[in-house]
C-alpha cells in the first residue's frame, strides 16, 4: 500500500490498512473485517463486516470521499459524483458504478487496553 495523502487506494489489502493505521496513530484503528488478505476496494464496495461492527457500524458507514472513474473516463470525487452515486458505492458493488481509485476514510477510536470476559455456562 502506497502511502497516499488523498486516501487508501483501493487495492491495498485490509492487513496493509490495519498496519498503517497502526503504524501512523496507536489510538485509532478502522472498523474493517478480520480476514488480512481481502482487498479494501472489494471489502468498501460491499458493506465491510468486521469486528468493530456493534459499536461502529460496517466500514462502509466510515468512508468520507472517493474517487471514481465513470463510463465517459472522467475522475470524479464525492462533490463532483453527487450523494446518491456514493451512496451506492458504499455498499452496492462499486464496480458496477466505474472504477474507484482511492478512498478517503474516517478513522474509529480504538482504546490501547481492552476488558472482556467469560461467561461460562452449566
Amino acid at each position: 500500500m502506497q502511502d497516499n495523502s488523498d486516501g487508501v487506494d483501493a487495492g491495498a489489502t485490509v492487513c496493509e490498512l490495519y498496519y498503517r493505521v497502526a503504524e501512523k496513530n496507536p489510538v485509532h484503528g478502522f472498523p474493517a473485517g478480520i480476514c488480512p488478505a481481502v482487498g479494501v476496494g472489494g471489502h468498501l464496495c460491499r458493506g465491510g463486516f468486521g469486528t468493530m461492527l456493534r459499536k461502529y457500524g460496517l466500514a462502509s458507514d466510515h468512508i468520507l470521499d472517493a474517487h471514481i472513474v465513470d463510463v465517459n473516463g472522467r475522475v470524479l470525487d464525492r462533490k463532483s459524483m453527487g450523494e446518491d452515486l456514493l451512496w451506492a458505492i458504499r455498499g452496492g458493488g462499486g464496480a458496477s458504478f466505474g472504477v474507484i481509485l482511492p478512498w478517503k476514510v474516517n478513522l474509529a477510536y480504538a482504546p490501547t487496553t481492552l476488558l472482556y470476559s467469560v461467561v461460562a455456562r452449566r
